[in-house]
């Protein structure tokens, strides 16, 4: 299984609609062919952080999905939140 982990700084006061856009997007698309779940988690620390973490089937999966229309619609929207991407991870689950 590939996993996918990217962090976001989203600006000021955004935090909500960051994760509403996230749930909306999960609502009202199909989940994509290799996508088997998400998780996002919210930075303690640093109230503008967020992690999105998503586990694929494989990565040619992903990169598939983010080739579609669909995407990129929806990153034009997650741009209107974000203030800035931070790291991006990619693994393998082991156990």
């Amino acid at each position: 299984m590939y996993v996918h982990v990217v962090s976001f700084k989203v600006k000021e006061g955004d935090g909500i609609s960051f994760v509403e856009l996230l749930k909306f997007e999960e609502l009202t698309e199909a989940k994509p062919a290799g996508l088997d779940h998400f998780h996002i988690f919210k930075d303690r620390n640093e109230t503008t952080r967020f992690f999105l973490i998503e586990y694929w089937n494989s990565k040619e999966d992903k990169e598939k999905m983010e080739g579609s229309k669909e995407y990129q619609l929806f990153r034009e929207h997650r741009k209107l939140v974000i203030e800035k991407k931070y790291e991006t991870y990619e693994c393998d689950v082991i156990v």
